[in-house]
């Protein structure tokens, strides 16, 4: 396995290989990275809008990695001019230290003074902002993580207002589970105040994932050759299922190993690789990617992913209903004695490597074809003629790819019994 670059010498090595200006799979939440995409547009528009017609509480939730924090900067960045923003990040805080935090931020003091008595300076503030025609705005990210008493204080801080309008915007940011504890009936009185509600979601088909890649590289000035092709941008979307940032890790890590490889193009193989030193086995809820045929991978693309699948090393294995074992016979024509030479130019049937196609999908998922087809290429050879005396190396060179133990028990105890069955050369 390839190490991964780590040095900033190394990492302008990789920007200066390709041509770019910065790194383009970064994962801090620079604006600059923005993806105009519908759903990110949408959620931007939807935030402008809040805080401009001062709707007071607004909340944006999303899983991890979908770009919750960048569109808050976004946003920040978009709202500079006529917006003060507060931006806190605190896991835990209590509702005592969420108006401190905001005291702090804002410049006031706030020196043995209690809650109720910041809470009034706060006010006055806020005031004086509104007469000067300036609005403040209150961003709080990861919300999940605020404690029961702190969530229950941002009903104090929306009540801030005049008989006409809201003096703090706050939009609370959190993952999923921010909006189920919302929903209890002790945390009604907040809910009740939430004007607008914002929810992200992964990328949802290859083309979205190619035009988000595409994107990031055209922000660092790359405008040369096509550096990831189709079948890399389908590995990197089924290990990272749409989601943003395991999208910037994963193709980080790639291009990493594709200039360690001395080459200018990321292969899907590659990107397999990156995976699998990064841990990922297939991407959290990941949508499945079918094979109607063997040899030719087709996408389902869904338009939304709703429920968790549990997987074995990237694909659903029944097993308790075995792969049927198709016995791959050789002609009679092909059952004589050979000699040596004859030996090594025999070649493999195409419905061997079917069958093989079929066992290493279920092993590693519809990445195995690819697999499969670049190491026949590492032993020098090609599918439509493959030597049988190689065919003990392609099983072993396979089986290294599959991360897990049992499956890959399992393949190459089928594949042996398959290679068993053809009639052996004799020489």
């Amino acid at each position: 396995m390839i190490e991964l670059l780590s040095s900033q010498e190394d990492e302008e090595t990789i920007e200066s290989y390709f041509g770019f200006r910065e790194t383009p799979f970064g994962v801090t939440p620079d604006p600059r990275f923005f993806y105009g995409h519908p759903l990110y547009l949408e959620g931007l528009a939807a935030l402008v809008y809040g805080i401009k017609a001062k709707k007071g509480l607004m909340l944006l939730t999303g899983e991890v990695g979908t770009g919750k924090t960048i569109l808050l900067r976004k946003l920040m960045r978009q709202l500079e001019t006529t917006v003060q923003f507060v931006f806190i990040s605190s896991s835990h805080i209590t509702s005592y230290g969420l108006v401190e935090l905001m005291i702090q931020d804002l410049g006031l003091a706030n020196k043995e003074k209690n809650r109720l008595e910041m809470i009034h300076e706060l006010n006055e503030y806020l005031l004086q902002r509104l007469k000067r025609g300036h609005t403040v705005a209150l961003l709080i990210d990861e919300g999940q993580n605020l404690s029961d008493d702190a969530l229950e204080g941002l009903c104090g801080l929306s009540n801030l207002e005049t008989e006409e309008e809201k003096l703090l915007q706050i939009v609370l940011v959190g993952q999923p589970e921010l909006a189920t504890r919302l929903s209890k009936s002790s945390f009604r009185r907040i809910k009740q105040r939430i004007a607008i509600h914002h929810r992200l979601h992964s990328l949802q088909a290859i083309g979205e994932v190619e035009d988000y890649v595409r994107h990031r590289l055209r922000v660092v000035g790359y405008d040369g050759p096509e550096i990831f092709n189709r079948e890399a941008i389908e590995a990197v979307w089924y290990y990272s299922a749409g989601t943003p940032r395991l999208i910037n890790i994963i193709c980080d890590s790639a291009l990493a190993m594709t200039c360690q490889a001395f080459k200018k193009k990321v292969s899907a193989y590659t990107v397999m690789k990156a995976a699998s030193a990064l841990l990922l086995e297939r991407g959290y809820e990941a949508p499945k990617l079918g094979v109607t045929e063997v040899g030719a991978p087709r996408v389902k693309t869904p338009t939304r992913i709703h429920q968790k699948r549990t997987e074995t090393n990237g694909t659903e294995v029944n097993t308790g209903d075995p792969l049927q074992r198709s016995v791959v016979h050789l002609h009679a024509t092909d059952q004589v004695p050979i000699s040596e030479t004859e030996a090594n130019t025999t070649v493999v049937c195409a419905q061997f490597f079917d069958y093989m196609t079929r066992i290493a999908t279920a092993a590693m998922g519809p990445m195995a074809h690819l697999v499969l087809r670049d190491q026949i290429a590492a032993l020098g050879e090609s599918r439509d003629a493959f030597p049988r005396i190689k065919l003990k190396q392609l099983v072993d060179l396979v089986s290294r790819e599959i991360l897990n133990e049992t499956m890959r028990d399992r393949f190459q105890n089928m594949m042996f019994q398959e290679m068993d069955a053809l009639q052996p050369l004799r020489v």
